[in-house]
């Protein structure tokens, strides 16, 4: 799947230790029916290192659950030809559904992270708590009847928020940004309203399981993800796993220190990334520019309104040429290669993907970055990580929230009954 699941919980007893081999097994014959497709058990056996009958045992039970299919005979090599088996995409469907400052963004994909419906509402920040959530509710109905047959296969539901998270408790605890949004038990509202499990994860740390499992990082077990948004967060992925922190409260990039004389961030530090690189710093310099009558295009491209002036306007007028645009981007794609090159000289990551509004800027913003960090990260002596953009665009975190759904659905004490269940939504039990 490109990295692991989290590590089972040992819980102690025998049937308990079984059934954590089990889920291991399966996972690493997922992990190699994913890759590649015309493969006989006995590839399999070689690929994983698992017993003939331990994959055979794991290939019934997939089969069963239609996530893995026979296609045909292979050449024989003297006996019985061999069965071959493939990966089966379509075997269920997962939800994902990701908050953002200004929108709603719910998809329904298959296990590969292609979209089969989707809907986007516009939300507004200061409308409280409730009004919000039924913006969210109303997403994930509408990208559910867009599905049309395909609904009913839904397996659960992955939900993407900004800030703090209690994963265990079901709770965005805090959005910054979003003013009024504290304590929201956000897992228990659309189980409720859906009758499906349903898990909620940051949503920069739903975009690199996203990317870990369906997109740019796929095949990386090292990885930094950076969601560039209104604010700016970190997803990390160390070896194989997804780096929560205590209390969930890791990668919080937007929060490190990189102008100790910069302004203040909403948070109360001075010089926070978030105030030198997100997309209202963008914004904000492009308006004070326009205030004081600089050459540029951009407020012409904001309608004449210097309110109208976003930093989606100001990468629309970079795009264009326009010299003081592109000069903006720059500068916060300086500053966002020293807040990478901070963290790359701390995690050493195989490659780093950018996703989030900001990241549409495009060459002229990865160029910026990518100089940056070549000059100040340490271990760029050695080896240069590969910083490249989400492929999953405006999407990338509500894909991520789907691929949570598949990450949970595997993990141990669940997986029987994705087995059993098949992903019927009418036997998934919630979590």
């Amino acid at each position: 799947m490109g990295y692991s699941v989290r590590p089972p919980r040992l819980a102690g007893g025998k049937a308990n230790d079984t059934r954590i081999l089990k889920s291991i097994n399966v996972l690493a014959v997922l992990e190699v029916l994913r890759s590649a497709s015309g493969l006989s058990r006995a590839d399999i056996a070689r690929a994983t290192g698992l017993t003939p009958a331990t994959v055979s045992s794991v290939v019934s039970i997939l089969i069963s659950a239609g996530i893995a299919r026979e296609t045909g005979l292979g050449e024989s090599g003297g006996g019985r030809p061999p069965v071959l088996l493939e990966f089966n995409p379509d075997a269920f469907h997962i939800a994902g559904v990701d908050l953002g400052v200004s929108k709603v963004i719910a998809v329904v994909t298959n296990l590969e992270g292609q979209v089969v419906s989707r809907a986007r509402l516009e939300i507004d920040a200061h409308a409280g708590p409730e009004a919000i959530v039924s913006r969210l509710l109303k997403a994930t109905h509408t990208a559910f009847e867009a599905a049309g047959a395909v609904a009913s296969r839904i397996a659960g539901i992955g939900l993407s928020v900004p800030g703090l998270i209690d994963a265990e408790r079901g709770l965005s605890v805090f959005a910054p940004n979003i003013p009024g949004w504290a304590n929201i038990h956000i897992v228990r509202r659309f189980r409720d309203e859906f009758g499906l499990p349903c898990w909620v994860e940051n949503d920069a740390r739903a975009m690199a399981i996203g990317e870990a499992m369906f997109g740019a990082a796929r095949g990386y077990q090292n990885i930094l993800c950076v969601n560039v948004g209104r604010g700016i967060g970190a997803g990390i992925i160390v070896s194989g796993e997804i780096y929560r922190g205590k209390q969930g409260g890791a990668g919080e990039l937007g929060h490190m220190t990189v102008d100790p004389n910069g302004p203040m961030c909403p948070c109360g530090n001075h010089g926070c990334l978030e105030v030198m690189a997100a997309g209202p710093s963008i914004a904000a310099a492009a308006i004070r520019a326009v205030s004081t009558g600089a050459s540029t295009r951009i407020r012409e491209l904001a309608g004449g309104r210097i309110e109208g002036i976003t930093a989606e306007v100001v990468s629309d007028a970079a795009d264009q040429g326009d010299a003081l645009a592109q000069g903006l981007i720059r500068e916060s794609g300086r500053y966002l290669g020293i807040g990478i090159a901070n963290a790359v000289n701390l995690l050493s990551p195989e490659i780093v993907v950018i996703g989030g509004g900001v990241a549409r800027a495009g060459d002229i913003l990865f160029d910026e970055v990518r100089s940056t960090v070549q000059k100040r990260a340490f271990t760029t002596m050695v080896n240069l990580p590969p910083i490249v953009p989400s492929d999953k665009g405006e999407d990338a975190s509500s894909i991520g929230a789907a691929a949570l759904v598949f990450e949970e659905m595997l993990a141990v004490g669940r997986i029987t009954d994705l087995m059993r269940a098949g992903g019927t939504r009418a036997d998934m039990n919630g979590p």
